[in-house]
Parts: structure tokens; sequence; C-alpha cells
């Protein structure tokens, strides 16, 4: 197949969330077929430089073509409050208005208008709809990392500034509508898990869904035995407002707790851009530890005995979650941060949603090496059993040549 692929961000570095994803699954089509690449680019998370050119280099070793196209939002912070001005009169969602790019329609339109033009096209999420209709009929598929809407919904739940959760609200309910509208346009929604595609069906009768979950590279992810030290770890960067929620929440409610308990316990928390609030209690405690972005995760997580997922805000799937797993990491997380991925209480998790019976959980499993031991092999095998990129990668190809042996 020739698939044109279409992103919100340029998937390079792999490190985390939807840059994983992206980077995973177009490397797995691109060893059995041609794939072609836009994407957004993002100025301030890979400004122009070495890394810049090393991101092309690398995704050009398994798509046929790369291009970039500036996301216009992230061109200056007079752009971005321009953006946001925008915003309160403009009908469809924030997102859908930041990633209007001319240039980006108009590469589109010139490529499926090509002789030789793509057999599919490939919409990375729900602010891309509207670039369907520079495809000149051909089969395009949309993508969601989560479904958008209930991912704000539980953000305005979250957010303390009154001002702020008005604005989130008014956001999701245009989602929403946006949803309702774009969703049945496509012969395909891809999904990440069993529950968004769930809910994408009740929001949006009559809606065609297929999951294709989030996957962990378990070559590079591998267990190692840990040092027995009363360690916790979370990662995930902390620019995301979900991960600063679940960090500050941890801080806030749950590490008392545990260190009532532990006093000679630990804290990691490992990702970019840190919080002030984060910040600060880490310079109040010495046994907080707060390094910002590290180029390779494997090593702090190691040094944990028990890794910690106080989501309160989230959708699709987490691969920070899939990458402990890999790791045979014993994983304390509420429901919503475990959401998604195939795993039971007792088994690959231990279940908790209040800062109580959180930080108990943790207290127990750091105390209790065996059950640390059961927690994170049974992790592990399900990361080998479901959860593989290559199959995952297989499992996406074969929903394309569903969608086009339908259009014949």
């Amino acid at each position: 197949m020739r698939i044109l692929y279409v992103t919100q961000i340029v998937p390079y570095p792999p490190h985390g969330g939807v840059l994983q994803r992206g980077f995973n699954l177009l490397r797995e089509l691109g060893r059995e077929h041609e794939v072609h690449l836009l994407a957004f680019h993002h100025a301030d998370e890979l400004p122009p430089g070495p890394a810049y050119d090393e991101s092309l280099r690398e995704l050009g070793k398994f798509c046929r073509s790369v291009e970039y196209f500036p996301l216009w939002v992230k061109q200056s912070r007079v752009k971005r409050l321009m953006g946001f001005a925008a915003a309160a009169a403009y009908p469809a969602p924030y997102s859908v208005l930041s990633h209007r790019s001319g240039a980006l329609a108009h590469r589109i339109a010139a490529i499926c208008g090509e002789s030789r033009r793509p057999d599919i096209v490939h919409l990375d999420t729900i602010a891309l709809a509207p670039y369907a209709r520079y495809c000149n009929g051909i089969p395009t598929v949309l993508a969601h990392h989560n479904v958008e809407s209930q991912l704000m919904r539980r953000r305005a739940q979250a957010e303390r500034n009154t001002l702020a959760r008005i604005y989130v609200n008014v956001q999701a309910d245009r989602l929403e509508r946006y949803e309702k509208e774009q969703c049945t346009r496509f012969p395909l929604n891809i999904m990440v898990s069993e529950n968004d595609a769930r809910t994408l069906a009740q929001l949006v009768p009559g809606v065609r869904t297929a999951v294709i979950p989030n996957g962990v590279d378990t070559d590079y992810f591998h267990p190692r035995a840990e040092k027995g030290d009363p360690v916790m770890i979370y990662t995930g960067g902390m620019n995301m407002f979900a991960n600063r929620d679940a960090v500050e929440w941890f801080l806030d409610s749950i590490w008392p707790r545990i260190k009532e308990k532990v006093p000679d316990a630990k804290f990691l928390a490992v990702g970019q851009r840190p919080s002030p609030r984060v910040r600060a209690a880490a310079a109040k405690d010495a046994a907080i530890e707060v390094p910002g972005f590290v180029p390779d995760v494997r090593p702090w997580v190691e040094r944990a005995s028990v890794y910690v997922v106080p989501l309160r805000v989230g959708g699709g799937t987490r691969l920070k979650v899939l990458d402990a797993m890999a790791q045979g990491k014993a994983i304390v997380s509420t429901r919503v941060g475990a959401e998604g991925i195939v795993g039971e209480h007792g088994a690959e998790f231990i279940f908790a949603d209040d800062p109580d019976a959180f930080a108990n959980a943790v207290v127990d499993v750091l105390r209790d090496k065996a059950l640390r031991e059961r927690l994170g092999a049974t992790a592990r095998a399900r990361a080998e059993s479901d959860y593989a990129w290559p199959m995952l990668g297989r499992r996406l190809a074969q929903e394309y040549a569903r969608v086009l042996e339908e259009r014949r």
C-alpha cells in the first residue's frame, strides 16, 4: 500500500505518548508499505538544529518522504495569544483552529492528485478532520488518541481555576459537537482502547471503529533485578495537564501518608517541564527527585520498586504504563491511569482511587517483595502477549486493507 500519514506533531524523539505511538506505528508500516509523512512542527518541542535534522534522518529510514509544516500558534507567544483570542469567536474547537494550514492543505491536495496517488490517507487526530476534503476521494481514516471531548470534561473537573474550568468546559462542548459532526464521515475511526471505542459509539451512533491499542517495545524495555529500596516513580512530561495534575495530587494528598508509614521512602517525578509546585516540593524534601526530561527513562524506572500512576485525567491508553509493564514493575494505579489496558486488580495492577487507599496500596507493595515480583511478572507477560508493536503495525495495515476492499 501507498500510505499518506498526516500527524499533529513530529513523532520524534519517540519519548512518550503521541510521539511514541506515531514513531512505532510508522516504523512498522514502513517495513512492508510505502509511507509518506506530513507532520505539524512544534517549534517549542523540536527547535531547528541538530535534533530537528536528526528527526528527518530517523523518520526517513522508514518513510519514503517526510515533510514538516509549522503549527502557527507555536511560532511565537503573540500568535499563541492570538489563537486563544480567536478561539472565543471560532465555532469549532480550538484544536481545529490551531491546526489550520493552507500550506498543508495544498500539499495534501497535490499528493492526492498525483498519478501515483496514495491508496489510503491516515489523519491522526480529530483536529485534522478538515483535511479530508483535500484527499480527492481517496479513502481516509481518522485516528483518535483519546475521545477528546471526554478528556476535556475530565480536565475541567480537575481544574482549580474557575475561568480555566469554564474555558475547558466550553471546549469540551465544542469537541463533542465536532465529534458528532465529523466521525461518521470517515469509513473508519481508529481508537486506542475498547473503552474509547464504546465511548465514541455512545456519543456518535453509527460510527465505525477499530481498536489498535498503544504498544511497547518489549526488547528495549525489559526487566532488571530490583534493588528493593522503597522508591516510587512516575514518568510523564508535566507540560501536559494530566501528568502535572497527577504529580501534584500525589505530592499533596498521597505522599505525606506514605512517608508517615515508610519514612525512608523516595519519590522520583521524571518528565519535562515540572511545575513550580513540583519543584518547590522537591526543594523542601530531599526524598523527592525532579530531574526534568531524561533521554533514557529506563535506568530511572529500574531504581524504583513501585511504579505509581496517580492519574485523575486521561483517555486512550498510557504508553508510560505499558513501558513500566514491559520492565516488569509492580504498578499501583488509579483506574483512570490504567484505563484501556487489559489487566486486573491483583494481577497486573493494584487499583486505588482515593488518597488513603492509594497510599496504603503503595505501602503494602513496598513491604512485600513476593507481591512485587508477582505483579511485575504478570505485567511483563501481558505486555509481551498483547502490546508488542510489530503485531499492532500489522493489525493497522489490515484495517487499512479492509477499508480499501470495501471501496472496490
